[in-house]
């Protein structure tokens, strides 16, 4: 069944995989009125799923990714993909020309969020964790 929406639980290849529980970082962005969420959107006409993943996170944080497995199951009508990337975790945020990003950065912890749920993040981590 093809998803409404995909997104993206973005590590870095130089820490080898780890999760956020093992001292490792993700990439969240910062939506005007949402706050903190890990990057995504709705896929268009005939557009697949992988590809959706790939324009969403480039729109949005600038990165390129490499898909590594799919979570189908934890959202009714969403996947979220754990994405790699060669990008290097950094304390600084950046901007991308996406008006619906406020910043983008790297995170060590649950950032502070507002429409989202602290253990959607928490879940996700540990998703990652046990696919090792």
């Amino acid at each position: 069944m093809r998803p409404d929406f995909v997104l993206a639980w973005i590590t870095s290849t130089a820490e080898d995989d780890m999760t956020m529980e093992d001292g490792g970082h993700v990439v969240f962005v910062k939506h005007p009125e949402r706050g903190w969420e890990i990057p995504g959107g709705h896929l268009k006409a005939n557009e697949s799923p992988e590809d959706a993943l790939v324009r969403e996170v480039m729109e949005e944080t600038g990165l390129e990714i490499r898909l590594k497995t799919w979570n189908k199951e934890y959202y009714s009508s969403g996947w979220v993909a754990h994405v790699t990337t060669d990008s290097i975790p950094c304390p600084d945020y950046w901007v991308t020309e996406d008006d619906k990003v406020e910043e983008v950065g790297w995170w060590s912890i649950v950032p502070p969020v507002i429409t989202w749920t602290k253990q959607e993040f928490v879940d996700l981590d540990e998703w990652v964790s046990n696919i090792k």
